[in-house]
């Protein structure tokens, strides 16, 4: 479910944790991650960084940027600004 339905202190947690191990393996760009809660401690724990994510209409990704107010195009125009500016700085 995109976006999960938690309570507003633990997506900001949830949100940390994965912009914590986004930073952590050296995303760049885009990346996804997996963060899971135990039902009943709420613990949040990092299932998984996926560092190629799919980017398809349809996709986890494109999906969770949807949530955020951000359309598919719009995604796919951040990624190129983003790469260019790499590019650029090289």
């Amino acid at each position: 479910m995109c976006p999960a339905e938690l309570p507003d202190d633990a997506a900001e947690r949830a949100q940390g944790i994965a912009l914590d191990a986004y930073r952590l393996f050296g995303c760049y760009g885009f990346a996804r991650v997996d963060v899971m809660m135990d039902a009943a401690t709420g613990e949040l724990f990092v299932l998984e960084v996926n560092a190629i994510p799919g980017l398809t209409a349809t996709s986890l990704l494109p999906q969770a940027a949807e949530a955020a107010g951000i359309d598919f195009d719009e995604v796919v125009a951040r990624l190129i600004e983003l790469a260019l500016a790499r590019t650029a700085r090289a």
